[in-house]
């Protein structure tokens, strides 16, 4: 193949590569831009299944109570008559939507049967309200309000359900977006929490010698759902949300506080204790469709918001999408381009120049050299082959210069890691092999993610006959974590062993907290021992996962709860956990690298999955039990290798040997 075919070829490569990689990107832009086409859909038909439901809720406590009280049956701008108007409207707006959405949104053709079936069955369920209020036979209304409200509160459930089902098929990956998805079904269960308790204390106080147990246990429920409901919004508040949906939040929830909720305990115990509630239906109805009011402007505030975010999504989209296709154009022009000028200015000329070298290579010296006037590379081609030679010596030196380098570097790298093999050696005769002391067993499972580790551990015996003990996990790791590692080993050691009478532990966790270094690293710990005369132990927890207590009848127990790591904050105070560690009891002490360990996908180990496995095998002997923690996270893994360094400790109480002399 000529030069004039490889350089066309190539740059007709180059150019489609180009083109291909753009395209690839207007595809991803085009998949983002049909992503927000459905989540913008979805949104629009929740929004509107929102408000039915809503409106939907509100019917069926104004039917209730018309239903047990026909006089209300109207009252201006709230009459049922109007609020019937509102479901169909928002109910028919979701079907509109959820038509035009064939083709974006999956399983359209289900959720539009849902919708007519729900729209049908409410219909029904009017028709059966509007005869059972026929003024010849008013007590119809009462004996039909249960299955009114019963029938209503399943449909209710039914449309959020299809909601739910619509969020779940397209939810939104943006924090935002899924905060304020997550405070509209909160609102959702705190509205409806409400509005069941609003039918229901009506009808109590109507009629307070006809509630009975159940209703009283409905409406506590109810109040307790909506508790909940409020925990699980404030749990949302670190989300960042708009300042306008903050401040309805914020409203809504000191009217709730301050008003509602202690008028609906008040007017409970009221009528639990047989006492006259001092207020009558109507007025609890007003101050509860108050209450709703707030929480339906709350979620008109997030629906406002997540559409303007979805709106500002779907443009940006838009955008790079157009932004992605001009530069495909430009690209193909450029492509085009491209072509053209390297015929021109490159192969052509060197065409010239390869004749006149054959010819020359002939020995015809009478053809003539091509005259170019150039100043770029091939104008200089004529003057290359003078310093080819001293190129080549030039290259030929840089390469054995390169080459000792290259030597040198291995040298280098082959002295450090056999010091950094010499260090690991070191570093594990620092662990206590598997061994007793007194009446105290212990073994442990060591796993550096490299050759040295910033885990260690130690268990040491005192002069009084205590056991003491800890484990280490320095942040970071390799050779930085392992030094640290060191000095922790030996300061924690000392400690032990050096322990002045009456000292507790937490004062020397303090002591070690107050007297590192800031410079170095901060670590996590446990710090404890195992006391000889009784069946007590203590441990001091500083930052390090919670220690698994294995009873001796199979009992598993996690114990502490976090505290702060050594080095973090000078001044930080500790506590000490004391607990029962009788015979054939068993501590199991971890580094977080065990609960931490990944899978193939990101997924980790997880304590739920230790606690799974420590129970299963808590009859186990201590070896057989470390060893199915090893095979377990290797497999987990599903490679031998480490993240992180992984370390555990596992310390038993053994039964009290009788001594030949003692008195029985």
């Amino acid at each position: 193949m000529k030069i004039r075919h490889t350089l066309l070829i190539l740059t007709a490569f180059l150019g489609i590569a180009l083109l291909v990689a753009v395209s690839i990107q207007i595809r991803a832009e085009l998949l983002d831009y049909q992503t927000a086409q459905r989540l913008a859909a979805s949104n629009g038909i929740r929004e509107q299944l929102l408000l039915g439901t809503e409106a939907f809720t509100n019917e069926r406590s104004q039917t209730f109570v018309v239903l047990l009280d026909p006089d209300r049956r109207s009252g201006g701008t709230g009459s049922l008559e109007e609020t019937r108007r509102r479901v169909d409207e928002f109910l028919g707006a979701a079907e509109r939507e959820l038509r035009g959405t064939t083709g974006v949104l999956g399983s359209t053709d289900a959720g539009l049967a849902v919708l007519a079936r729900i729209r049908q069955e409410i219909g029904a369920l009017r028709g059966q309200a509007d005869a059972s209020l026929t003024p010849a036979q008013p007590q119809r209304g009462g004996e039909f309000a249960p299955r009114w409200f019963q029938e209503a509160t399943r449909l209710i459930g039914e449309l959020q359900s299809s909601r739910l089902t619509l969020l779940q098929q397209e939810r939104p990956l943006e924090p935002t977006l899924r905060a304020e998805a997550n405070l509209r079904t909160q609102a959702g269960i705190l509205s409806e929490s409400i509005a069941r308790n609003q039918a229901l204390m009506s009808r109590a106080l109507m009629d307070p010698g006809s509630v009975g147990g159940l209703e009283f246990d409905a409406i506590s429920r109810n109040s307790g759902r909506a508790g909940l409901a409020w925990e699980l919004i404030d749990g949302q508040l670190g989300s960042p949300l708009s300042p306008a949906v903050t401040a309805a939040i914020s409203a809504t929830r000191e009217d709730y506080t301050a008003t509602f909720a202690p008028l609906q305990q008040s007017l409970l115990n009221s009528l639990l204790s047989k006492v006259p509630p001092g207020m009558d239906a109507g007025q609890w109805y007003e101050i509860t469709e108050h209450t709703l009011g707030n929480i339906a402007r709350m979620q008109r505030e997030l629906l406002g918001s997540s559409r303007d975010r979805l709106e500002a999504t779907l443009r940006r989209a838009r955008t790079s999408v157009l932004q992605w296709s001009g530069l495909l154009l430009l690209g193909i022009g450029a492509v085009i381009g491209s072509v053209l000028v390297v015929r021109r200015r490159v192969v052509q000329p060197l065409e010239a120049l390869s004749q006149s070298m054959l010819r020359l290579a002939d020995n015809d010296l009478s053809t003539p050299l091509p005259r170019l006037m150039r100043a770029d590379e091939i104008g200089e081609m004529n003057d290359a082959l003078r310093v080819f030679k001293a190129n080549a010596i030039q290259r030929e030196r840089a390469q054995n210069e390169k080459q000792v380098l290259h030597a040198r570097l291995r040298e280098t790298y082959r002295q450090l890691r056999k010091d950094l093999e010499a260090a690991a050696v070191i570093q594990g005769a620092m662990l206590p092999p598997a061994s007793a002391m007194g009446n105290v067993s212990y073994r442990g499972l060591y796993r550096p993610s490299s050759l040295i580790a910033g885990d260690t551990y130690n268990v040491l015996r005192r002069n009084d006959g205590g056991i003491g003990f800890f484990q280490v996990d320095v942040a970071g790791h390799g050779a930085a974590a392992a030094l640290v590692s060191v000095a922790c080993h030996h300061t924690l050691s000392q400690a032990i062993l050096t322990r002045p009478q009456g000292m507790r532990l937490e004062e020397i966790a303090a002591q070690i907290n107050h007297d590192w270094p800031e410079d170095l690293p901060y670590f996590t710990m446990i710090l404890g021992e195992i006391h000889p005369r009784s069946h007590q132990a203590s441990i001091v927890q500083a930052g390090h996962p919670s220690p698994v207590v294995i009873r001796s009848d199979g009992l598993v127990e996690m114990i502490g709860e976090g505290g702060f790591p050594i080095g973090m904050f000078p001044a930080a105070a500790y506590e000490r956990l004391d607990f029962e560690f009788g015979p054939h009891d068993r501590l199991l002490i971890y580094s977080d690298g065990l609960v931490e360990a990944e899978d193939q996908a990101g997924a980790q180990f997880s304590e739920e999955r230790l606690r799974r496995l420590v129970r299963e095998n808590a009859t186990d002997t201590t070896p057989a039990l470390l060893d199915r923690l090893d095979v377990a996270v290797r497999t987990w893994r599903g490679s031998e290798t480490l993240d992180d360094d992984l370390s555990v400790l596992m310390l038993e109480r053994l039964p009290e040997r009788i001594p030949a002399d003692a008195v029985h």
